[in-house]
Order: C-alpha cells, then structure tokens, then sequence
C-alpha cells in the first residue's frame, strides 16, 4: 500500500488468499489506528444500517476519526461506501477485508473498480509452479525488515526444505534472528550456519529442534534432539549447554508470559501486542504451549535452566547433564488442565 495507516484514505479494500500477508497488512492498520487516537470499529459487511450509522455519528457518539473494520464485505451495500469514499477526507476510514477473491461482478468489485488502484491490496497465492520463487523473495524481505541481509540461494535453499507457508517462514527468519542475538553476533548478514542451527529441515544439529519438542511435551522427540546435539558438540558440551539454555530459557519466558495473560483473559490479539509478535505466531506456536504447560511448572523449568547457566558460568563438570534432567523432568510434569 502507497499510503501510510496514520493517515488513510476514506476506503481501503484488502483481498486474498494468502491468510498471512493479508491479516498482518490488517493487524497494520489496527496498529497505526491505537497509535494515533482512531476508534477502531468491527461491523459486518450485512449489516448497513450498523455501517451507516457509525458513520453518521462519527464526532457524536464515536471519535471523530475512525478505522470501521468491515468483515463479511461481500454483503457490503457498495453505493453506502462509494459514497464515503466520494466524500472523501480521511476523518473515518472504512476497511474492507475480504478472506479470499471477491467476485468482479459482485460488490466488492464494483467498489474496487471506483477505487484509486493503491487504495486495493490483493494478497494472492502463487501458481505452484512459482510458489518456490515467490517464497524465497518474501524470506528476502523479510530479513531485511529485520535489518538483515539474506542471500537469495540460501532463501531459496530454506523454501525447498521447509515449505512456502508465509507464517512459518517468517517466523523461521525471527529464530534466526533470536539465534544471531542470543550468541550476541554482531553481523547483519544470515549464513548457511545461522540456518543449519535454526531450521530443523537443514539440520536438527541445533537447540530449535529442543525448543519444540519441549513446548510439544514430546519426550522421543527431546530426547532425539538432545542426543543429536550432544552427539555434535562432542567436547564442548559446557558452551553447548550455555547456548541451548539461552534459547530454551527465551521460550519458556515467551511461553509463560503467554500463559499469564491467558490466565487473565487476554485474548490472542492482545497477547499478541504484548508479546510483540506476529499474531499468526502467537496463534500457532506460542498459545498451544502456553495451555498445554501450567504455569508452575514453566516457572520451575525456568529456574532449573538459570540453574544450568551458573553452573556453566562456575565451572561445574557436567552441565549438559544438568540440562538434560531439567527438560526432562519439565516435559514430565502435569499437563495444564
């Protein structure tokens, strides 16, 4: 979109497929509205009345400027909405997000047709035969929203093993990141080595394998993880289980944190806020862990892990196997619920 979310057009329509790129692109603009004052709205695109009157009461009973998240807008009365974007102004933005392709004869695409080409975002899903390609470039960028640098081969080499699912890869290059930091890397460029420790279809060399399995509860799964880097850092276990720590201990602070909030009643949107991560992250990799684990026993985990980084920091002759027993007794307590 050619426009910035803190000062929308009077209509914006976001369309397509491809679930991820589209709900972030509307996670922006919700985002862009609590920063800057708006009242975001939720209306059902079958409801006219309910659109028509927020937006003749706009400054009366809701905020002079708004963000009126239309959902179901196939339903959507085009002539209502075309008339807002007529009028134009940018007091209450009307957003219009479709899950999937509109039909060009139906609503939705009468009001694309009437809209300024930068004000409609279709978030499509490739043709298989380019799926590949489209997902390397999107893990390009994605690196370097994250002010990293990733080579286009090395993309392409991470698409053919895990797959072209946006979410994933995205959160493949946020591991990535979290690996570069927690080693306290200082370089901005992602290596065939950053990869090889974080993605499992590379390698299950590194902790990330660990991770999972942990947050899974899955004992087979830990245990073979754990051998494979054991096996690997053969002689060097102590900077192994100092590394491991680190990343296991950053997911169980993730995980628990999550959990809390839960325990609130915080919804996934709001979980997602405070937690500063993609909502389809949280979705699908923080929140089945954080009901699964019970708050205690999370925090025990934790406590067993700082444990294992003081004995390494010490000196201590065997904290690998410290760290061993910790997740394994983790994984081994009581279920939540």
């Amino acid at each position: 979109m050619s426009f910035a979310w803190t000062k929308p057009p009077a209509v914006v329509l976001l369309s397509g497929a491809e679930e991820f790129l589209r709900t972030r692109e509307l996670k922006k603009a919700i985002n862009a509205a609590d920063r800057t004052g708006r009242e975001v709205e939720y209306v059902d695109g079958a409801d006219r009345d309910a659109l028509s009157g927020i937006l003749s009461s706009s400054g009366i009973f809701f905020k002079s400027k708004s963000l009126i998240v239309v959902n179901n807008p196939e339903k959507v009365d085009p002539d209502l909405v075309l008339a807002h974007h007529d009028r134009g102004g940018s007091s209450a933005c009307i957003l219009l997000h479709c899950d999937g392709d509109f039909k060009a004869k139906g609503p939705l695409g009468k009001i694309a047709k009437k809209l300024p080409k930068n004000f409609v975002a279709k978030f499509g899903v490739p043709k298989p035969w380019e799926a590949d390609e489209h997902a390397a470039a999107f893990l390009v960028a994605e690196a370097q929203r994250k002010k990293l640098k990733l080579a286009e081969p090395l993309a392409l080499g991470m698409v053919q093993n895990i797959g072209t699912d946006y979410g994933i890869l995205s959160f493949e290059i946020e591991k990535i990141q979290r690996l570069i930091q927690a080693d306290g890397d200082q370089t901005k460029e992602i290596s065939p080595k950053h990869v090889k420790q974080t993605i499992a279809g590379f390698s299950s060399l590194g902790p990330m394998p660990i991770v999972e399995a942990l947050g899974k509860k899955d004992l087979k799964g830990l245990a073979r993880a754990l051998s494979n880097m054991r096996r690997t850092h053969n002689g060097a276990l102590s900077g192994a289980a100092l590394r491991a720590s680190a990343l296991v201990g950053h997911n169980v602070t993730t995980w628990l944190h999550a959990s809390s909030l839960l325990g609130q009643g915080a919804a996934s949107e709001e979980i997602s806020e405070r937690l500063k991560l993609h909502a389809f992250v949280v979705r699908k990799n923080i929140l089945p862990v954080a009901r699964r684990w019970s708050q205690s026993s999370l925090v025990e985990l934790l406590n067993s892990i700082a444990a294992v980084e003081r004995s390494v920091r010490s000196g201590r002759a065997n904290p690998w196997v410290e760290f061993e027993c910790a997740l394994f007794r983790g994984v081994e307590s009581p279920t939540h619920g």
